[in-house]
């Protein structure tokens, strides 16, 4: 197959595209592939692009599709809480990919305080939601609902919903799915000054005697059928946009029509 490169530009213009507008709060996912595509400019010293300037042109497109008055959200989750390991917020890795862990790093991010789905911040709202009180992942005070309530704009950038649908959990909790069930979990945070204190978190964690696992491709296919989602494209990959009110409704309505309509155990056989 031919490598066509593009330009960070073109990631930002086809995420404008995909509806990401300046002062939008947008929830990506991104896959660091997207990164790959990305052309050395004419006037650059090496023709050769590091890794870590290709994860930062990727981010700083991002950035620009929303501008200085959005807000961009990318996951830092981290599973190592619920093991008994403290939560750093300075320190603790992402463990959902390499573009999260070059943002949380980077000068003017902040990270929210969810010791399992935490999320790098910049932009306008970061500073209301790195403050959220830590009590339940997928709770009515959790970033997922401050989502909801401002309408985000949920992204995937080179990756499918199956990866980036981790909001679909907030859904289902709200919904009450019997897959499902409250279990807390204690340990240390580390807060960003340094600071650590015990921590109780409740995590809506599935039941894994059935066969739980979330299966979202019915979910992507009504949205894309009722026009809620779009679809781009940028070089090689996709970015498909979906609003979070659009997402929480439609997967509200499938659980009403099917309790198990967006696990596995759904699934046609």
């Amino acid at each position: 197959m031919t490598h066509t490169p593009v330009c960070p530009s073109a990631v930002t213009a086809a995420l404008r595209s995909a509806g990401v507008t300046r002062g939008t709060v947008a929830l990506i996912h991104p896959d660091a592939i997207v990164a790959a595509q990305f052309d050395v400019p004419s006037n650059a010293a090496s023709r050769v692009l590091s890794n870590e300037r290709r994860l930062d042109l990727l981010i700083e497109a991002m950035q620009s599709a929303v501008g200085p008055d959005g807000t961009l959200l990318i996951p830092t989750f981290s599973y190592s809480f619920p093991k008994g390991e403290p939560f750093d917020v300075r320190n603790t890795p992402s463990a959902v990919g390499m573009v999260s862990e070059r943002l949380r790093k980077l000068p003017g991010v902040r990270r929210t305080l969810d010791p399992i789905f935490s999320f790098a911040c910049w932009g306008r709202l970061a500073e209301e939601l790195c403050a959220l009180p830590v009590k339940e992942c997928f709770g009515s005070d959790s970033v997922f609902a401050v989502l909801h309530r401002v309408n985000a704009l949920l992204v995937d950038l080179g990756c499918s919903m199956s990866r980036g649908g981790t909001f679909v959990h907030y859904v289902e909790t709200a919904h009450g799915v019997d897959y499902r069930y409250n279990k807390t979990f204690n340990g240390t945070i580390i807060s960003a000054d340094g600071n650590a204190r015990p921590l109780s978190v409740i995590y809506n964690v599935r039941d894994l005697s059935r066969r739980s696992e979330a299966d979202l491709a019915r979910l992507q296919n009504r949205l894309a059928d009722e026009g809620k989602s779009k679809t781009v494209t940028v070089g090689r990959f996709r970015i498909m946009a979906v609003t979070a009110k659009d997402v929480f409704d439609t997967a509200w309505r499938m659980l009403d029509e099917d309790p198990i309509s967006l696990i596995a155990e759904g699934a046609r056989q």
